[in-house]
């Protein structure tokens, strides 16, 4: 701490920074500023010529202070006196057209943009800044209806030549890759847009009308900049984005886990009922299949005795089918028998029949044949060979065979004896052939029943392969799905815990850039209020906060601006060290508050000197600061000071050198 408190009030005489703490990375810092203006020209009309430039301002890395001084103290102050030199001089002129050259749409309100326009209608603000490695000439104008340029690598002349070729777009484009391609976040949370050069330069070039009121107060709507208006934690996001306190990459890790997290538990939470599922689908097939269901023979062991179980059901439906087609064709043969039998027992009928006839017809051989009377049944259909004219109308018509039949002559005791056996013989036939035919039905029945009753026990049985290679295949299913979820369970339980592992290293690395940022501000505040003064940038949420102590925390409105001065020189310190895209210049128009002590205000200007001359070589930072209070006397000349002096007193000495 005495070490500390050394250096700190030998801040302004070989003071020597310190060391990171031993947690923070050692990293080269920057050689050059991102984005810096070389020269300013300020022109009455489109020309290069000595008559056409207004102003001509040369600017420098490190300090540049553009002074508009004060009337002198010692001159009588006197009611009524009028002279104004300090005030309205052009110094937030000069401010906005910078903005204006940067990309900010307009150059000053409504009302000075007209005055500018009637008074300049044909004027012109240029520019040489440097991109990088590169070096633009740009050039907007004052007028409406022109349209801006850009040229890179040539001179004033040679880029006013070439002003028909466009090329502003390009030069916004190349700011864009130098500074904000590297930034770590790529997007603006509430906005959901991409985080833009236009809403970093806000930060860079403050509003003079915002009287340094807030962290991220960048934009007063007096000033009617027409920036883009972000809500103020979008604002603290560009903050942290450009001082490497965030990335996407903590966001999405955040995010990633979560999800991780959220995708591990509902795994621990399917997996016992995937399991049950497998078991009870396993219980069901077992009891199916009339095994025992033996959880030390699940899996693989399982499947094969199901397997083997269901082969040999199948082999069985396959060869009661072979001999299904056996006892079809039985089936058909007592089928034919039994309609073999019914013709043999309707010949039968038809003997029987006629042996009743030849019976009835043998009682009346005497009598008269008379023809059939009118409604008389027909004769009886007689068998196949036998004739079938009746035998009285054959006698009387001279058929010998008629003649000679039997009853043609009276027949004898023995010839009807003869006739009643031959009834008696044909119906005892008769009887056999119905007992026949009857058999034969039943057998064509009962074998019809058998075949009916197999191929529904077939039907079953193949029904039942079906349902069990079903629930095998649910079976599976289930366990092939458990198998997938506990394997993904591993890999997300891994991924968890890398997704942990990266996070805390994230909130280490997140820590380290908070501790450097702090070092910045701490040392900035202690050059700047004595190194008794205890300070540091807290990151609450998704804001930054700035805490100064000094016997308690210090506030009030001076206070507020030391602290923003602070962290604006602060962020730039971290960038030139190689943290955050911070682009390293700077803007501050007329810092200092009423209330501000005026050792403290030109400390603003020694630290900012310190900073330059503690650079290896050529400074890493452009900070360019307006003012009218006085800067310390040995920075009222060059290099620091910025010609020419402002002077509103007098027309010439205006910024336009003209009265608006």
């Amino acid at each position: 701490m005495a070490k500390r408190r050394m250096q700190q009030l030998d801040l302004f005489g070989g003071f020597e920074p310190p060391a990171p703490p031993p947690s923070a990375p050692i990293k080269k810092g920057r050689d050059e500023p991102l984005v810096w203006v070389a020269e300013v020209w300020l022109l009455r009309d489109y020309d290069a010529s000595e008559a056409s430039i207004l102003r001509h301002i040369t600017l420098r890395k490190g300090l540049n202070v553009l002074w508009a001084p004060p009337t002198p103290e010692d001159i009588e102050n006197r009611l009524g006196d009028g002279q104004i030199t300090g005030h309205t001089a052009g110094k937030t002129t000069f401010c906005r057209m910078l903005r204006y050259l940067l990309g900010e749409q307009r150059f000053s309100t409504t009302r000075g943009q007209e005055k500018i326009r009637d008074a300049l209608p044909d004027g012109w603000v240029m520019a040489a800044i440097v991109v990088g490695d590169a070096r633009w000439i740009v050039g907007r104008p004052f007028g409406l209806g022109l349209h801006p340029f850009a040229a890179r690598g040539m001179s004033f002349a040679e880029a006013l030549s070439e002003r028909g070729r466009g090329g502003y777009q390009d030069f916004l484009a190349d700011i864009r890759r130098v500074v904000m391609e590297p930034v770590p976040v790529k997007e603006l949370p509430h906005q959901r847009e991409p985080i833009a050069w236009e809403h970093v330069l806000p930060w860079l070039s403050r509003d003079q009308e915002s009287r340094f009121a807030g962290l991220v107060e960048w934009r007063d709507p007096s000033s009617e900049s027409e920036s883009p208006r972000l809500v103020t934690d979008d604002r603290h996001v560009v903050l942290r984005a450009l001082c490497a306190l965030m990335s996407d990459e903590e966001s999405e890790a955040q995010r990633r886990y979560e999800d991780l997290a959220l995708e591990k538990q509902s795994l621990e939470e399917r997996a016992p009922r995937l399991a049950d599922r497998a078991a009870e689908d396993r219980r069901r097939l077992a009891r199916l299949l009339g095994v025992e269901d033996d959880t030390s023979d699940a899996g693989p062991l399982f499947a094969a005795r199901f397997r083997e179980t269901v082969s040999r059901r199948k082999e069985s439906v396959a060869a009661a089918e072979e001999a299904l087609a056996a006892q079809a064709l039985a089936v058909e043969q007592a089928e034919e028998a039994a309609r073999q039998a019914a013709e043999a027992c309707g010949v039968r009928v038809e003997a029987l029949r006629e042996a009743e006839a030849r019976r009835e017809e043998a009682k009346r051989p005497s009598e008269k044949k008379r023809e059939p009377e009118e409604g008389a049944k027909a004769p009886l259909p007689v068998l196949a060979g036998v004739c079938s004219v009746p035998l009285d109308v054959a006698i009387a018509k001279g058929c010998a065979l008629a003649a000679s039949h039997p009853s043609a002559t009276p027949i004898t005791r023995e010839g009807k004896k003869a006739l009643a056996e031959a009834v008696m013989d044909a119906k005892r036939t008769l009887a056999e052939a119905r007992s026949a035919q009857k058999e034969a039905a039943a057998e064509h029945a009962r074998q019809r029943s058998a075949l009916s009753a197999e191929e529904k026990r077939i039907a079953r049985e193949r029904a039942a392969i079906e349902e069990v290679e079903r629930l095998f295949g649910y079976m599976t299913a289930a366990e092939r799905e458990a198998d997938a979820n506990t394997e993904r369970l591993v890999i997300v339980t891994d991924a968890v815990k890398a997704s942990s592992e990266r996070q805390a290293a994230l909130r280490r690395e997140q820590e380290e850039a908070e501790a450097r940022i702090s070092e910045r501000f701490r040392d900035v505040v202690r050059a700047l209020l004595g190194d008794h003064v205890e300070a540091r940038v807290e990151v609450k949420g998704r804001r930054l906060e700035l805490r100064v102590e000094d016997r308690g925390e210090r506030d009030g409105a001076a206070m507020q601006t030391i602290k923003l001065l602070a962290f604006d020189l602060a962020a730039m310190k971290l960038s030139t060290d190689g943290h955050g895209q911070l682009p390293g210049l700077l803007v501050h128009d007329g810092p200092r508050e009423a209330d501000m002590d005026g050792r403290i205000y030109e400390r603003l200007f020694l630290y900012a000197r310190h900073l330059e001359e503690s650079s290896n070589g050529s400074p890493a930072f452009q900070y360019i600061v307006t003012t009218t209070a006085p800067p310390p006397k040995e920075m009222q000349k060059a290099p620091y000071l910025l010609e020419p002096l402002l002077d509103a007193s007098k027309p010439e000495g205006r910024l336009l050198t003209m009265d608006l």
